[in-house]
């Protein structure tokens, strides 16, 4: 059996492996899906793509763990502007995903994800980093076992909830800055799931990227988010709309 942790670089992955490590269980490989929005430009929000290398030496010098890289074969911007050839909207680009059942999330990475194990010639043990918190997550991720793969989370295994992760992180400087300001999500800065209040922090910190979201959705037959354009959000946070970040556990 192969034993692989998927690194997200969040804390709930961190900390699994840095327990992983701790109670000297078997770990083979750590790999990471590096979700692109272009050739040129990381998937992952601009202040999470600046600190990962960091993190990545991190983990090298402490844990003697060389992360691996995958990533899809087409970017974010080849689907958004693929043409539909089937379902709704055929002739059409892609577009932006609906927020319920986003195509990106399958071709960017759960299909990089499939590939990858499926070229393997072991079984695999594959970790997820879910806290003890997240029952129904964990359940769902149990019910997928089947032959070729068996999942683990440690964090969930050990009581270990999301809060406690920070915690276990933070010793090894192994906390994403994204974290920092407010910010508890972290993710691709062009995902539809975002909330408002990231949205606001995407267009005051970094209003290059906002602006190319701006400019992508007159070429998508949806808006961004349902019943409200891109435009019109940053006209609003134009007029000093400042929204509340969503709460938390």
């Amino acid at each position: 059996m192969k034993y692989i942790a998927f690194l997200s670089f969040g804390k709930d992955s961190l900390a699994q492996i840095i327990k992983i490590k701790e109670l000297q269980l078997p770990l083979d490989e750590v790999v990471y899906v590096d979700i692109r929005f272009d050739k040129d430009i990381s998937g992952e929000h601009p202040a999470m793509a600046a600190w990962i290398p960091t993190a990545e030496k991190i983990l090298l010098d402490r844990f003697g763990i060389k992360v691996k890289h995958l990533t899809a074969k087409y970017t974010f911007r080849d689907y958004f502007y693929r043409i539909k050839q089937k379902g709704n909207h055929i002739g059409d680009n892609y577009g932006y995903p609906y927020i319920v059942g986003a195509w990106c999330n399958a071709r960017l990475k759960l299909d990089v994800i499939d590939t990858y194990i499926s070229s393997l010639h072991d079984t695999v043990c594959e970790y997820i980093g879910i806290a003890a918190d997240e029952t129904p997550r964990y359940q769902r991720l149990m019910r997928r076992n089947n032959e070729k793969v068996v999942y683990k989370s440690v964090l969930f295994e050990n009581g270990i909830i999301e809060r406690e992760a920070f915690e276990i992180c933070r010793p090894f400087d192994l906390i994403s800055p994204v974290y920092s300001n407010g910010g508890f999500r972290g993710g691709c800065w062009f995902c539809v799931k975002q909330c408002y209040a990231d949205l606001y922090d995407l267009w005051k910190n970094y209003p290059s990227y906002f602006s190319v979201l701006v400019e992508m959705e007159k070429d998508s037959h949806n808006t961004f988010k349902p019943r409200l354009s891109l435009k019109e959000l940053m006209e609003r946070f134009e007029n000093g709309y400042i929204p509340e970040r969503r709460k938390t556990r």
